[in-house]
């Protein structure tokens, strides 16, 4: 979770890590026990998404089960579930960083270090000079550059007709 202007605050509960997913996806708690292959209960589930303090912190098995269910790094589960104990943990990664899916360990170097590459660019073009649009009532921001009213209405047309 950030702050009014970006800065690192506490790391998000369990509750919220799990409603934030249902919310995204439509499910229900017993979507999750179904997606778990009914080894978390929809009743566990509940309580877990229900209160942002937690009594009794989640037991290893049942933190990897939410992990993949909710397709996050274990670590983002286990730092949430730390937090609902009440234990103070800051977020050191962004809020990008806790959206991506499990597994992203996985990628190969070239990988990586090309999505890191696109990011690093979008961001520091981002800061130069951002345009900002609206879209559905959702604010939305480009770099100057490449924002979708400064865009050449005809480029699509034009590569088209170069690829045939």
């Amino acid at each position: 979770m950030t702050g009014p202007r970006g800065e690192s605050s506490s790391a998000p509960t369990l509750r919220q890590l799990i409603r934030s997913r249902m919310a995204e996806r439509g499910w229900s708690y017993a979507d999750l026990e179904r997606e778990s292959g009914r080894a978390l209960s929809r009743g566990r589930w509940q309580q877990l998404g229900s209160a942002d303090a937690q009594h009794k912190f989640p037991n290893p098995e049942s933190l990897t089960i939410i992990a993949q269910v909710l397709q996050i790094d274990v670590t983002s589960v286990v730092l949430a579930a730390a937090r609902a104990v009440g234990l103070p943990v800051a977020v050191q990664t962004s809020e990008l960083a806790n959206l991506l899916p499990a597994g992203t360990e996985r990628l190969s170097a070239p990988m990586r270090d090309a999505i890191l590459g696109l990011v690093r660019a979008a961001v520091a073009e981002a800061a130069a000079d951002p345009v900002r649009g609206e879209v559905g009532g959702v604010t939305l921001e480009w770099p100057k550059g490449s924002a979708p009213s400064r865009q050449d209405p005809d480029a699509p047309a034009r590569r088209a007709e170069a690829d045939l």
